[in-house]
Parts: structure tokens; C-alpha cells; sequence
């Protein structure tokens, strides 16, 4: 064990600024959202644009990072991207205003993405020789995200169940807090010598339709996943559970995703193509159906710990699939254009979601079409061929 923690300590150390940049900035919405719907008189719609806002900024922050990848260091971006990340979250907490907070949502959203793409560079240049490490490092820095969502479910929901809806801003203020020393914590492995810069000189020409059918499948997983994440919590606390379920249904989804990377290392290094990655949507389909076929606590203990431990290795496919496909100067263009398909599946996902539930005048609605949005994601990923 302690010459796994030897050996993978850089990958572990930048999971961290998963932590924010997913975890903090992104899935812990789930977790404030009821409050914020409660305190201030949001529909499904409103609650739902908001995250829509951060896939926005994703969107607009991937296709940044795909014109400055070139001209900076890829050390510098992450760590100043996840900087600027955790300002715009703590900052989430010192306005009310709808408008500043879409703001804050999208800033959070630009800088969260060039944070995420430029770690995920730096996590591929690990062991360039070693799939299987490699496969690993992957799958470590993205579960990070999860590390995020455990963190904030050991403290949010019985902090809420004691000052009221109200506490809403200084959650965000926490979070932000947490944020920035998740980023000296990250900036410690930065500099690791065994972390290979990137060159982008002589970038060969690649054809991306290649990857039509990973393209489609990670469009729709970034529809289906992001609203199950917007509005479980909510679904949760809809049929009666309260503040000490919550945080043990939101913390067995956070420690299902750090636990993840020790089944699917394995896997990714075997089947880095299509079937990693249909494999993945797949099953996080199967745990966001989990809670509409019963609403007991089992079952939604079932469907935490089935998405977490599925959900964010379908990014770690993807950057595994295109490590191994394509030659390291193309390693920034191609995660830059995954990640903008991403994004666009992100933006539609929490505001179609909400508008489903807002007129059928359910949640079930909106969460059932994430279930069909997955399941559709991973039968279209499967038909991925694998190149290299």
C-alpha cells in the first residue's frame, strides 16, 4: 500500500484540484440547491439554469484552453485555473442577486474547465511507457471529483439541518475556502519531475470523425449525468429523508467514486476504446434508474453508490481512449474537443431537465430522461473502435 501511495503520490496530489474544479465547483450545487430553492422562491427551471450556467462557462473555458494550450505552461493553467475556480465559488456566497449568480456560475464553469484539461494533460504524461500505471493515474486524478463530493457531505447537510436555509452562502464561502487549499495541495505534485510537459511543437493532423461514436456517447452522457447530479439530492429530500440520510446517501456516492479507480484501473488499460467507455455510461445509467423504481432508502443508497462508482471514470475512458489512439501532441486538441462536446451535453442537461419536471410538475419526469439520455450514450459508445 504505502508503495502505491510512493509511486501514484503526483496523480493523487492533482486529484485534488478535481476535488474543486468538479467536486466544489459543480456536483456540491446539488447539495446547496434545495436550500437556496427554499430560500429564495426558485422554480425547477431557474435551479436548473443556474447549473446550465457553469456548463456554459465549461463550454466557453475548453474552447479557451484549446487556443492558450499552446502559449502557457500546462502548470500554470491548471494551477491558475483552479485558483480563480475556488475565488468564484467562495464569491458564489457573497451575492443573492440571480443574474450575478449565473455570473459566478459561468466563471466558475471557464475556469474549472481549463483547470480540468490542463490536469488531465498532466496526468497523461505519467508513465508514458506503462498503460497499465497510466490507466491508473487517470482514473485516480478524475475520482478526485469524488474526494470533492465526500468532503462536502460530511458537513453541508447537517449544517443546513441546524441554521436553516439560510446557511446557503457561507456554504459556497466554504467550499471556496476549501478550494484554495486544495490548490496548494495540488501545486505540491505540479512541479513533479515525472510529470512530462507538453510539447505542442509539430502537432500532426488528426481527423476527428474518427471518433464520431465516442463523441455522440460522451455528448449524451454529459446530457443525462448533469441532471441527475442537479437534482437527486432534491429527489432525496422530496420523499422525506432528512439532513443525516442526505449526507450518508451523498457520502456513499463520494466514496464510491475514490473507491472506483481500484476496479476500473484495470479496465481502462485493457479496453481504452468504446467499451471502457459504454461500459461506464452504461452502469451510470443503471444507478440514476435505480431511484425511480423504488423510493426506498436501500434504493437510493443503491443508486449512490452505482452512479458514484461509474460516473467519473467516463471521462477517465475518453482520456484514456485518446492517450492511447492518438500521439502526444495531439493529447491537448483531442481532450480539448472531448470536453467541448462535454460541455455542450452539460448545457442542456440541467435546463431540459428542469423544464421537463417544471411542466410535467414532477421531478420523476426530468430524472427519467437522464436515464434515456445515458442509456442512449453508452449503446452509441460502444460501436468506438480503438486505434494504436
Amino acid at each position: 500500500m504505502m508503495r502505491f501511495f510512493s509511486v501514484f503520490m503526483p496523480a493523487l496530489l492533482i486529484s485534488f484540484g478535481t476535488a474543486v474544479s468538479l467536486g466544489f465547483s459543480r456536483f456540491d450545487y446539488a447539495l446547496i440547491l434545495p436550500s437556496m430553492m427554499e430560500s429564495l422562491g426558485w422554480s425547477y427551471s431557474e435551479a436548473g439554469w443556474l447549473n446550465a450556467a457553469n456548463a456554459i462557462g465549461y463550454l466557453a473555458g475548453a474552447a479557451w484552453t484549446g487556443r492558450v494550450i499552446a502559449r502557457f505552461p500546462v502548470r500554470t493553467l491548471f494551477l491558475g485555473g483552479l485558483v480563480l475556480t475556488a475565488i468564484s465559488v467562495l464569491a458564489s456566497g457573497l451575492v443573492a442577486s440571480y443574474p450575478l449568480l449565473l455570473l459566478l456560475r459561468l466563471t466558475a464553469g471557464v475556469f474549472g474547465a481549463l483547470s480540468f484539461i490542463a490536469g488531465s494533460i498532466l496526468v497523461s504524461g505519467l508513465f508514458p511507457h506503462d498503460p497499465h500505471r497510466s490507466g491508473t493515474a487517470i482514473s485516480l486524478y478524475t475520482g478526485g471529483g469524488g474526494f470533492g463530493i465526500l468532503v462536502s457531505g460530511l458537513f453541508l447537510p447537517f449544517l443546513f439541518s441546524k441554521y436553516g436555509a439560510d446557511f446557503w452562502p457561507r456554504a459556497w464561502m466554504v467550499l471556496g475556502v476549501a478550494g484554495l487549499l486544495f490548490a496548494w495541495l495540488s501545486s505540491l505534485a505540479s512541479r513533479s519531475p515525472e510529470l512530462i510537459p507538453q510539447d505542442p511543437s509539430d502537432s500532426p493532423s488528426w481527423d476527428p470523425r474518427f471518433f464520431i461514436p465516442a463523441l455522440i456517447g460522451y455528448f449524451l452522457f454529459g446530457v443525462g449525468y448533469l441532471i441527475y447530479m442537479t437534482y437527486f439530492i432534491k429527489w432525496v429530500e422530496d420523499n422525506g429523508y432528512g439532513p443525516s440520510m442526505t449526507a450518508f446517501v451523498w457520502g456513499i456516492l463520494g466514496l464510491s467514486v475514490l473507491l472506483s479507480p481500484l476496479f476500473w484501473r484495470g479496465m481502462l488499460s485493457r479496453y481504452p476504446g468504446g467499451r471502457s467507455l459504454g461500459l461506464s455510461i452504461a452502469l451510470t445509467s443503471m444507478g440514476a434508474l435505480i431511484p425511480l423504481l423504488s423510493r426506498s432508502l436501500p434504493a437510493m443508497l443503491l443508486s449512490a453508490l452505482v452512479f458514484g462508482f461509474s460516473f467519473l471514470n467516463v471521462p477517465a475512458a475518453a482520456t484514456a481512449m485518446l492517450r492511447t489512439s492518438l500521439p502526444r501532441a495531439l493529447w491537448g486538441q483531442s481532450i480539448t474537443l472531448f470536453t467541448v462536446v462535454f460541455a455542450l451535453g452539460q448545457i442542456i442537461g440541467p435546463a431540459l431537465g428542469g423544464m421537463i419536471s417544471d411542466h410535467s410538475g414532477n421531478l420523476f419526469s426530468g430524472l427519467a430522461f437522464s436515464v434515456l439520455a445515458l442509456a442512449g450514450g453508452a449503446i452509441v459508445s460502444l460501436f468506438q473502435r480503438q486505434r494504436g
